[in-house]
């Protein structure tokens, strides 16, 4: 089946999953952490996934289920991934794996891991709470789109409009 699905995808298929589905979308795939809990080095279980998507960790039922402390863990476990914490009723479509953009309902929380400064990730105390410097993220909603290339949220061209409390930049442009 793995194979047939990758024979899909490089000839431009679609792919998709849902929940658990989609977790195993990316190379790598996150498969158990308490959410309940701050993270720990022994608290996360990783796997490989089925190797569709290159370069993300998805975690779904994102903020039904209050796994942002669950994703954080993963990405500082493997920071050269984007973490994707995707809400229920949502979903990511990639296009020619160059940018996303969010349909549904819910949001997309992008964590980026590749400028972390420090984290305290070590073997040495496996049970130790987690800490993490220098992450960014991002929160996304529908027409949001992700640029893979820059690694930047792209302001959807309906959103620069005139506001009386709000202007926002871009590219370093005023517009209103």
């Amino acid at each position: 089946v793995l194979k047939r699905m990758l024979e899909i995808h490089d000839h431009g298929g679609t792919i998709a999953g849902t929940s658990a589905g989609a977790a195993a979308v990316p190379d790598t795939m996150l498969i158990s952490g308490r959410p309940e809990h701050s993270p720990t080095v022994a608290s996360l279980g990783m796997a490989p996934g089925l190797g569709l998507l290159k370069g993300f960790i998805v975690d779904s039922h994102f903020a039904e289920r209050g796994r942002i402390g669950r994703l954080l863990g993963a990405v500082s476990h493997n920071p050269q991934n984007l973490g994707l914490g995707i809400d229920e009723n949502t979903a990511v479509v990639v296009e020619d794996e160059r940018t996303f953009r969010v349909i549904g309902s819910g949001a997309v929380c992008v964590i980026d891991g590749r400028a972390i400064s420090y984290t305290s990730l070590s073997e040495k105390n496996p049970e130790g709470t987690l800490s993490i410097f220098d992450i960014k993220l991002h929160l996304l909603a529908e027409r949001d789109a992700f640029d893979l290339t820059t690694g930047k949220p792209v302001v959807p061209e309906e959103a620069l409009v005139e506001s009386s409390s709000t202007s926002l930049r871009r590219n370093g442009d005023e517009k209103c």
